[in-house]
């Protein structure tokens, strides 16, 4: 199971090669960059190419076999054109590579991958153009200039430059032919561009999209840009892309497109649901670590997207993965990490990123138990993510090692991910406290209560502040504050003088409403519930776009948001509430810009905003009627009562000056 990184071949084509060759032996229409992605049957050619000394598809032909190759190819162009289909199946989609269609497609046939189809929503955009009718369609260069289809570019291109493009855009490593023969550096044949003009900048440089990337967005990319960061337990983009390239990771691949889709408008995500319900429910997937970070992602999304119920059976089924891998041991990051430290570090992350993912979804989700909660593990703690991406992975510490930092000589720092990790520990003894409510141990709650403190306590001086010099935000430090706060509002509001009346409307991410014993005054679990929400207003005011942060900061905002409802509906006086309402306000306004990614936002902030228009209207109909109840009458009665009680002297001074004038 290796993902170690896969460098290109060292080896470089001839560039002395006839160009009438190219022009005859490949056809122009199949150089777009998605029809670089081989199946396997073509990287086996590519193969015993390599191992021949002269590659057969550098070898030029002579007069006769050049025309006996024109025949041969114009036959097949006219086969292509009698079997083009309207519709290619999802694995050839998702990739964008051509389909022949029919119930298995050759290359699903060739992969051994499952062959699905969706109904095209495309619509008729006029003739087909017959085969050539393009082929002398200029294509920008490089700096602007244009070029006929067909023209060879000698483009040098390093392995780390091929890495760092998407598998849609991306050359397979398997079109470097090795020419042992020649000593020039890795040059491959520029492919033209897809027949969408391409944007240039005024300086005549291709202009890259909003990923920084050439072409137009794609899921996987904007997976890494606004996703990975927060949940960063995928490999890094490089070695993921080469992953993808190989075919090893089905699953990951459609979860992964699946996550991306949902941020780029164009992109519909109902085609890789559908992908992963029938993988799923057929069962026919590898059972691997790359399989349960596919089913993570796949029920993080579902649960963001409101489909709970579902989110809650996919969950289960990580769980029963987890166990059945042994990826709570040490061991496994071992021996299945093929001596790349990079994987290893991959598969501790899949280990304590399951076990988080299963702490935030017990909180926001009815149908999900933490089970891993009480799982026995020896895995070591992750390393910073800076760490990761670059490849440099230090020696992990333990659990063992952190629970014992308090008493060390000196202060200890540990990674985010570690913070993360004891602050999803801590909330799991916050649903302990639930359970043991009815047996009344009230020293339960005073205990977790001491965990949240310390565990806010003993942050290092770099770990208290989530956003650097450099405007960056620890999305991982992010969330742990996020996470420690949620806990310490599901603790207190129970057992606070915040009373649950209307704000009950409110039933999504939040527990149903329960009022419990206190433990010390209800004025003092009223405050912790106060200052809590407010830490989550000021996770909320922090510099950047609120789409960066988990998917998972929406149901504390919800939190935060009943409390503030429950503050102004019960314990504010009218006329002095003018500070909470910008906390509503402030709530509000973040679960309406991600109502526009997730629709959970969507339905939970059409409740916020009916709780909060119900108080606002009973408010003021309430102070209306107030005022409506007392006659004019004695109102002015009052005035002159009151005043017949000033002495005459403090009229003679307010008039004085009056006469005066």
């Amino acid at each position: 199971m290796a993902s170690q990184p896969y460098p290109l071949v060292n080896m470089a084509f001839s560039a002395a090669v006839d160009p009438a060759f190219w022009a005859q032996a490949q056809d122009p229409a199949d150089l777009s960059p998605h029809a670089l992605h081989l199946s396997p049957s073509a990287s086996s050619t590519t193969q015993e190419s390599q191992r021949s000394s002269t590659p057969r598809a550098l070898t030029p032909k002579s007069d006769g076999e050049r025309k006996n190759s024109e025949t041969s190819q114009n036959g097949q162009n006219c086969a292509q054109a009698r079997t083009s289909v309207a519709v290619a199946c999802v694995p050839c989609r998702s990739r964008h590579l051509k389909c022949d269609g029919g119930v298995r497609c050759s290359r699903c046939r060739a992969d051994g991958v499952d062959c699905t189809y969706i109904k095209s929503r495309r619509g008729w955009k006029g003739k087909r153009k017959k085969p050539g009718e393009d082929s002398a369609t200029p294509v920008p260069g490089r700096e602007g200039t244009t070029l006929p289809s067909g023209t060879v570019l000698n483009t040098i291109l390093t392995p780390t430059s091929v890495q760092t493009l998407s598998p849609e855009l991306a050359f397979s490593h398997e079109l470097a032919l090795a020419n042992p023969l020649s000593n020039s550096p890795i040059s491959l044949v520029t492919p033209p561009t897809p027949s969408a003009p391409a944007q240039v900048n005024l300086n005549g440089t291709q202009r890259l999209n909003k990923f920084g990337q050439l072409g137009p967005p794609t899921p996987i990319q904007a997976f890494y840009h606004y996703f990975h960061n927060s949940h960063p337990f995928c490999l890094p983009q490089p070695q993921l892309i080469q992953l993808f390239k190989q075919r090893r990771a089905p699953l990951l691949e459609y979860a992964v497109q699946y996550i991306g889709s949902c941020f780029l408008a164009e992109v519909p995500t109902d085609m890789y649901k559908e992908a992963l319900n029938r993988t799923i429910d057929s069962g026919q997937f590898p059972r691997d670590g790359f399989s349960l970070q596919a089913l993570i992602l796949y029920s993080i999304g579902l649960h963001c997207q409101n489909e709970v119920p579902k989110s809650a059976q996919i969950f289960h089924l990580v769980q029963s993965m987890v166990l059945e891998l042994g990826m709570n041991r040490m061991d496994y990051a071992i021996i299945h990490g093929n001596n790349d430290r990079v994987l290893e570090e991959c598969w501790r992350r899949t280990w304590w990123s399951s076990y988080t993912v299963n702490g935030m979804l017990t909180a926001v989700n009815p149908g999900v138990q933490f089970r891993l909660k009480d799982v026995a593990t020896d895995v070591p703690l992750p390393c910073e993510d800076h760490y990761y991406y670059s490849g440099q992975i230090p020696y992990p510490h333990t659990l063992q090692e952190y629970d014992d930092a308090a008493f060390a000589p000196e202060e200890l720092v540990f990674s985010s991910f570690t913070y993360l990790i004891d602050a999803i520990r801590i909330l799991g003894k916050v649903y302990e406290v639930a359970r043991l409510d009815s047996q009344f141990e009230y020293h339960a709650v005073d205990v977790v209560d001491s965990y949240l403190v310390n565990w806010r306590l003993h942050l290092p001086a770099n770990k208290l502040e989530i956003v650097n010099n450099d405007g960056y935000i620890d999305e991982v430090l992010f969330q742990a504050h996020m996470v420690n706060a949620g806990s310490t509002i599901m603790l207190h509001r129970p057992r606070s003088n915040l009373g649950f009346g209307k704000v009950e409307n409110v039933n999504i991410c939040v527990q149903p409403g329960q009022v419990l014993l206190p433990t010390q005054t209800r004025e003092i679990h009223t405050a912790k519930c106060l200052t809590s929400a407010e830490n989550i207003s000021s996770l909320i005011k922090l510099p950047g776009q609120l789409i960066y942060h988990t998917p998972f900061f929406t149901c504390v905002v919800v939190m935060a948001s009943v409390v503030h409802l429950s503050y102004w509906s019960f314990l504010v006086p009218d006329g002095q509430d003018d500070i909470i309402k910008q906390s509503i306000r402030l709530d509000v306004g973040t679960l309406q810009q991600y109502a526009h990614t997730w629709d959970i936002a969507h339905v939970v902030l059409g409740q916020v905003r009916g709780v909060a228009h119900t108080l606002f209207n009973s408010k003021k109909a309430m102070s209306i009627h107030l005022w409506n109840n007392i006659a004019h009458d004695d109102v002015i009665r009052e005035v002159i009562e009151t005043g017949a009680t000033v002495p005459v002297q403090q009229y003679n001074q307010l008039i004085a000056p009056m006469l005066k004038s």
